[in-house]
């Protein structure tokens, strides 16, 4: 009986195997649900050990330990049984709650195949949003030409997410607006105080909070430099992880060893990243998503 069902089981993963990468289930079983930290280093991380293809890393993963002994019958199935060994099925009945970064990166799964995004990931995301914005009673009038608009109108972003169908994840990026007239520790308060908001409107909503970008070396407008953006990033991870909120480190992968972004990874010498960088976004939210699925 064991041969047969590890014959069926090996036959089932080749099967995923030759599954299309853009496909993702409709209808997902249960899941747990975890809050991984990926940590501050204060050093550039290499990106040659990230995958471009998470379904072929998962189902590498899942072959290689269930071979080992390493996950047993039931850890398999799980994870089988889920829906989730696909490019974006982790990212399915999601929200990504930004700025023009954000944008950036909206357009970019708007145009690459292997995206994390299908059809049920949103972007609620205007140029020169910030935390600070969002949360500020005059976010309707004096704020309106930056605040994100759905359902063709303006609204506060706790509203429009609750109004979103069936969104149950929400990765956030914001800081580089808010660091030009705030503290560190006054951004990451009033983030805090945004998804805080957000949460009380959507309660059973998981959230992921995407690290500050880097900037230019010589960029430093107000409080935004890479100085101020890396001790808001320590913030940031330590807030995530007293609040049980994911944190995402894309930062470290953009940079250098002067903690700035790399110059091949930016749109305008500025604060603004090309594709190239969104490329590395994609590939660092699939990495993510792995330990996320397998951990």
């Amino acid at each position: 009986m064991k041969k047969y069902t590890n014959s069926v089981i090996a036959l089932f993963v080749c099967m995923l195997i030759l599954t299309p990468s853009t496909v993702y289930a409709e209808e997902m079983a249960y899941m747990p649900t975890f809050s991984v930290i990926q940590p501050i280093t204060g050093a550039a991380l290499p990106n040659e050990n990230l995958s471009d293809s998470l379904t072929t890393r998962l189902n590498l993963y899942l072959a290689d330990n269930y071979t080992n002994g390493n996950i047993d019958e039931q850890k398999f199935n799980e994870i089988v049984s889920s829906g989730m060994v696909s490019e974006n099925a982790f990212f399915a009945n999601s929200v990504f709650v930004g700025d023009s970064i954000t944008i950036g990166f909206r357009d970019y799964c708007r145009t690459h195949s292997d995206s994390i995004a299908s059809d049920s990931t949103y972007f609620l995301a205007r140029v020169s949003c910030s935390a600070k914005a969002a949360i500020s009673k005059n976010a309707l009038t004096t704020y309106a030409n930056i605040m994100p608009i759905y359902n063709g109108q303006v609204q506060y972003i706790e509203d429009s997410v609750s109004q979103l169908p069936d969104v149950s994840k929400m990765f956030i990026c914001y800081g580089i607006n808010d660091l030009t007239s705030s503290t560190p520790e006054q951004f990451v308060s009033d983030l805090q105080t945004l998804i805080t908001r957000i949460t009380n409107k959507t309660p059973e909503l998981q959230v992921y909070v995407i690290s500050i970008p880097c900037v230019m070396a010589d960029v430093n407008n107000g409080r935004l430099n890479n100085k101020n953006i890396q001790n808001a990033n320590i913030l940031l991870q330590d807030a995530c992880a007293q609040n049980g909120w994911g944190f995402v480190n894309i930062t470290e992968h953009l940079m250098g060893s002067d903690n700035a972004i790399l110059p091949e990874y930016s749109s305008d010498k500025y604060v603004h990243e090309n594709s190239r960088a969104y490329k590395i976004w994609n590939s660092v939210l699939k990495d993510y998503a792995f330990y996320e699925i397998t951990k």
